[in-house]
């Protein structure tokens, strides 16, 4: 069974600051406006996952095999820590890819 590769996320807090520091020019607006639509904890949380995923991304430039590798990097980390957050419900990434594959089928 082949190991599955492994990309190096790069040091991005995964604060407001840190990353508006990293995503590109062309998102800031969108970016900005979505902070300033947070309303509570779960949202804040769900725009910080979100747009950190994004600033990971954008650290690979116009690279297109190096984005999609930090994209499936940045989603494992943010699955691992939801699954760490969570009462024990999360789905493990082979369960969510199970379901992700099942849903394509459909």
């Amino acid at each position: 069974m082949a190991t599955p590769h492994t990309t190096e996320l790069p040091d991005i807090p995964r604060t407001i600051g840190g990353i508006a520091a990293a995503l590109e020019a062309h998102w800031q607006d969108k970016f900005w406006a979505d902070v300033r639509s947070i309303h509570d904890g779960i949202s804040a949380r769900m725009t910080i996952d979100d747009w950190w995923r994004q600033a990971v991304i954008d650290t690979a430039g116009d690279d297109t095999e190096m984005r999609a590798a930090l994209e499936d990097a940045a989603d494992l980390r943010l699955i691992e820590l939801a699954k760490a957050d969570s009462d024990g419900t999360a789905l493990s990434h082979a369960e969510a890819m199970l379901v992700f594959d099942q849903a394509q089928v459909s």
